[in-house]
């Protein structure tokens, strides 16, 4: 199958298994983003890989298209290409293990006919087995709009874990969010700002060391953007490799 992306350097990232501009294509019908991919090396032996399924659980035959969103570029463009769509047939599911360009992490453009259902995994194969998790695809009204607060809880540090957090910003212009990390009483221990470019992804790996907590049991990252982002946090087991997906609370 062919997938659209951009050619772009080699990218090393530990991705943690392990984040108000105008929408391209927001419009689209099934139009959602899995706010991060990735075929990349990460930090303690780790290595990320990503595989998705689609299926179509409906009694017509289906479509559906796949754009990759390199993390770190403006990818207003991608967010407007029309994808090469692939047919799926009425009861079908498509397994698919090639989405993500090697050396790579990002984000991924998904626009299906009505009906269709996307899984995706990230997951780590360091080691013989793997261990991964279950990353969701969003439509933008899932996301964390302007005005709201997205809770990323709870957030570990120590010796068995790290936590990684991330967003995506699905507009065709860069957005500015604001993370602020508070420890398991509630105070602030810090706050950051950050320029996220359009139709692109950006993760702070082992995020409350950034922040310079060494040990936390229950930390939390609030997250507020100028426009629509996609929010998340990944906290790692440092001896396993197995990864927690987290999606924020909305207040």
């Amino acid at each position: 199958m062919y997938i659209v992306f951009m050619r772009r350097p080699l990218v090393r990232v530990a991705l943690a298994l392990l984040a108000a501009g105008l929408l391209a294509s927001a419009a689209v019908a099934g139009e959602r983003f899995v706010p991060v991919v990735a075929q990349s090396q990460g930090s303690q032996g780790s290595f990320w890989n990503t595989e998705l399924w689609i299926s179509n659980p409906t009694s017509r035959r289906g479509s559906y298209g796949l754009v990759f969103l390199p993390a770190g570029h403006d990818n207003s463009l991608l967010l407007s290409v029309e994808p090469e769509t692939h047919d799926i047939a009425a009861g079908a599911t498509v397994h698919l293990n090639n989405v993500v360009p090697p050396d790579s992490i990002g984000a991924l453009r998904i626009v299906t006919s009505p009906g269709l259902v996307v899984r995706c995994r990230v997951f780590n194969t360091r080691g013989r087995g793997s261990a991964g998790q279950l990353v969701p695809a969003l439509g933008v009204d899932q996301m964390v709009q302007p005005g709201d607060t997205g809770v990323l809880v709870p957030l570990l540090r120590g010796g068995q874990f790290r936590s990684n957090l991330g967003v995506f910003n699905p507009s065709a212009s860069a957005v500015a969010v604001r993370v602020e990390v508070r420890d398991q009483s509630g105070a602030t221990v810090g706050e950051t700002s950050y320029n996220v470019e359009a139709g692109s992804q950006l993760q702070l790996n082992d995020v409350l060391l950034g922040f310079r907590v060494t040990r936390c049991e229950g930390c939390q990252a609030l997250v507020t953007a100028a426009g629509p982002v996609a929010a998340y946090a990944t906290v790692i087991d440092n001896r396993s490799g197995a990864a927690t997906f987290i999606l924020p609370a909305i207040r």
